[in-house]
């Protein structure tokens, strides 16, 4: 996880990699250069003042066609940049600075202008203006050093109270909610077990053939191991 206020020039926030520990700022950033590959799969995860996931995006291409005479900018084929997942987070508090409205959570703080590290081509992550349905964090445009413009909506992240979005009446969930779910645990949520929530299954708190629902609020991410603990006689999740 890479702190997007540090790309931006914000902060010198160090990010974090799951079983590696933490990153220094100046690694996040040559990390984010090197995995900023058209194949990469970029993600902004908004946070709470206690760290938890409370919103989600993952960036696409900013849809609209280039202008008459304007060349469509792409990234340069260049071997350095390698395909990757690379989630970046950002704080509920900095997100409503940069939209320039009042923060919603968390006493409000100040930094530099988003110039980025001196000499480092800029990364730029501006509002579109939009604040989406009620409970989201609307739309934004990130824009990467090569130029790019990738466009990221910004939806809840489903917690205790939820509205059920991305439900499945199936058994299994589809993609969304299960990378949703992934993103709010982490890792898996037994207590002495720390695998990654991407190589962890898909676990119903209350079984699915007892009526349990496939969706955020009632599920969470489980190592297959911890999951067949779970369903041994005499256990029960809160």
């Amino acid at each position: 996880m890479i702190p997007l206020a540090t790309l931006l020039g914000l902060a010198e926030r160090p990010g974090e990699s799951h079983g590696l520990g933490s990153l220094d700022p100046g690694l996040c950033r040559q990390l984010a250069a090197a995995a900023a590959s058209p194949r990469t799969r970029l993600c902004v995860t908004v946070t709470g003042p206690d760290g938890i996931a409370v919103g989600h995006g993952c960036a696409r291409a900013k849809r609209g066609r280039a202008k008459r005479g304007q060349t469509p900018r792409t990234a340069p084929a260049t071997p350095a940049s390698l395909p990757a997942r690379v989630n970046l987070t950002i704080t509920a508090t900095r997100l409503a600075e940069l939209a320039g409205q009042p923060p919603a959570i968390g006493p409000p703080t100040t930094g530099p202008p988003t110039t980025g590290p001196p000499g480092e081509p800029p990364w730029i992550f501006a509002s579109d203006g939009d604040p989406g349905l009620p409970g989201r964090y609307g739309t934004w445009t990130l824009t990467l050093p090569d130029g790019r413009n990738l466009t990221v909506e910004l939806e809840p992240v489903p917690t205790l109270e939820c509205d059920h979005r991305h439900e499945s009446h199936a058994y299994q969930p589809n993609d969304k909610l299960r990378h949703l779910v992934q993103v709010r645990d982490y890792e898996c949520t037994f207590p002495p077990c720390s695998r990654h929530a991407r190589d962890s299954d898909f676990e119903h708190a209350v079984p699915y053939d007892q009526g349990g629902r496939t969706c955020g609020c009632t599920s969470g991410a489980r190592s297959r191991q911890c999951h067949q603990v779970k369903q041994s006689p005499g256990w029960t999740v809160t």
